[in-house]
Order: structure tokens, then sequence, then C-alpha cells
């Protein structure tokens, strides 16, 4: 797979991103509850850099788009699910920071909601680019679908 929207979309969900991920949040965490924050942000921020820039130059992409992984990411991760799951990882940073367990729990719960969005979808069965570039008003299919209506 080349790098293009999907592959971004689709290396979301490799195992190793996912560890750099959920890693660079624990140990931000520790840190910035610790008020280290110039160590806290740079794991929280370049760890997942990391992670993402070695999944896409060495892990298969095209084999994990056809998994049901990647099937929902691509189905199902919009860019208002990205902006919630950021949101939910700042709001649990800002916890960390002030010491405050309960806003720490509430971050995370954002960071689920924003992968959980396939759940309440009723956009089932088309893409999340698709999505994103029929809102734009862009069309990413050679043609046009066949309607239904009389």
């Amino acid at each position: 797979m080349n790098v293009d929207a999907e592959a971004i979309l689709v290396h979301q969900v490799h195992p190793v991103k996912l560890a750099f991920d959920i890693s660079a949040s624990l140990i931000s965490n520790v840190l910035l509850w610790r008020h280290r924050l110039g160590a806290g942000l740079l794991s929280r921020y370049l760890l997942p850099v990391a992670g993402s820039a070695l999944v896409v130059r060495f892990a298969d992409l095209e084999r994990l788009r056809h998994t049901s992984q990647g099937t929902y990411v691509l189905e199902h991760m919009p860019p208002s699910s990205m902006a919630v799951r950021l949101a939910g990882d700042t709001l649990m940073a800002v916890g960390a920071w002030r010491r405050r367990p309960g806003m720490m729990a509430a971050g995370g719960l954002l960071v689920v909601a924003g992968w959980s969005h396939g759940l309440a979808s009723p956009l089932v069965g088309r893409s999340a680019i698709a999505r994103f570039a029929s809102a734009a008003g862009e069309s990413v299919w050679p043609f046009e679908p066949i309607s239904t209506d009389p």
C-alpha cells in the first residue's frame, strides 16, 4: 500500500502503532503527574510519531487494510472521531499535570468514544474517506451511485 489517506488511517490500528501510542500516554502521564513537563510532552508526542514512521515504513498495510480492524478504521474513523480522540488525550495530559484522576478518566473515556464511532454510525458501509470527501463536496468514486428513488 502506498502512503495515502487510507494508509494513514489503517496504520492507526497496527499493533506496533497502538503499543507506541498506549506506552507514550502511560509514560507521559507519569512524567506529567511528577511535573516533568518537557519530558512528559516529548514522550507524549515523539513516541507516537516514531511508531507511525516505523509502521508506515515497514508494515504490510495492504494486508492490514483487509482485516476487520482495517475495515473498521476505514469505515468508521472520520476526522471528527480523530478530533475526539485527540481531545481525550489532551484532557488526560492536563489531568495528569493537575493530578486529577477523574479528569484523566474522563479523557480516557473520550478516547474510547472516538474509537467507538462505528457503534452508533448511521453511515455503515461508507468509508470515512468517502464521507469526508462528500462533506467537502468532492466525489471519490469514478461514477455516481445509482439512485433507488423513483
